[in-house]
């Protein structure tokens, strides 16, 4: 028995998905993908509430500099009467825990501020390295294929001996070692 085109019916629950939510639900099933999207789920959950997870403020000095105490932890048998200090002091008397908890913050800051400068600055040089083609492709894509040729570490201390110490400075020279990569991507 033949059937025609006619008497099929389409499956109306099909619906063709977008090569983006197609990608991201490949990207779903791998297992390091996941481990990888927890623990920056856990960083960035850490950086958003530093304030409320940590126990003293950071800047603020928690023992007198004339007593050294070592870390004490109520839950491995520390007296309730001390102070407890998960991670211990540092050699300023501030907690170290609440440090780390509010130098996430900081990390996660330098990090999306770089990789976002790389990602648009790379961008646009690829785009109008690809667009313009000839001599001017040629001339940027060398640009950044010397860019490329140096290590990165050395590259971005080259840079900042040039600009200056400061945290900005040390962003621009990050964010610049990171470009090659974003142009090629893009052209």
């Amino acid at each position: 028995m033949a059937t025609t085109a006619a008497t099929l019916k389409p499956d109306q629950n099909f619906q063709r998905m977008s090569p983006g939510r197609e990608a991201f639900r490949r990207l779903l099933r791998h297992r390091s993908a996941q481990v990888g999207m927890v623990i920056l789920g856990i960083m960035v959950f850490i950086a958003i509430f530093a304030p409320v997870i940590a126990p003293y403020d950071p800047f603020q000095r928690q023992l007198d500099t004339t007593r050294r105490e070592p870390p004490c932890i109520h839950l491995l048998g520390c007296p309730a009467e001390r102070s407890e200090h998960i991670m211990g002091i540092d050699g300023n008397s501030r907690d170290l825990f609440s440090r780390v908890l509010y130098g996430s913050r900081l990390s996660l800051q330098i990090g999306i501020a770089t990789i976002s400068f790389a990602i648009i600055i790379g961008g646009l040089i690829g785009a109008v390295a690809a667009y313009a083609g000839g001599w001017i492709d040629n001339l940027l894509m060398r640009i950044m294929d010397v860019l490329m040729a140096f290590p990165g570490l050395l590259l971005a201390i080259a840079i900042v001996t040039v600009l200056g110490t400061g945290l900005n400075n040390a962003l621009l020279a990050i964010g610049i070692v990171s470009i090659p990569r974003y142009a090629r991507l893009v052209r």
